[in-house]
């Protein structure tokens, strides 16, 4: 597997909006995407943060802030997360531009792998 990169972290916000006011209106965090129940907010290099609200579905998944650390082969990645005995939560997702995966670390966290769809032109 080639981490590389710690690209994204995701916060679910019992206080959802404050958070996303500290990091919009305080911390300076351009606001990339808003959609019921979450805001991802840009930082200058591209890395996000994604705030969630409690009614989003990921709230519930998440527990806790979790962390994506960007690969070259998030299918790869998988194959040697199960070959470990990692667990894997959920299957892979994929939107415009990325494709993802949760799994269960032995510290009991989640955590993301994610890598970029090849006809993606995201700046790193």
């Amino acid at each position: 597997m080639n981490v590389l990169a710690l690209r994204w972290l995701g916060i679910p916000a019992r206080d959802y909006e404050p958070m996303v006011a500290l990091l919009r209106d305080v911390l300076g965090l351009r606001v990339a995407l808003e959609e019921p129940g979450t805001t991802e907010l840009s930082l200058p290099d591209g890395d996000r943060v994604q705030v969630f609200a409690p009614e989003h579905p990921y709230f519930g998944l998440f527990g806790r802030p979790v962390a994506l650390f960007e690969v070259d082969d998030v299918r790869a990645a998988r194959d040697e997360l199960v070959a470990a005995g990692i667990e894997i939560v959920g299957e892979l997702e994929r939107d415009s531009g990325w494709e993802w995966l949760h799994f269960r670390a032995p510290d009991g966290n989640l955590y993301d792998l994610a890598s970029r769809l090849p006809s993606s032109a995201r700046s790193a």
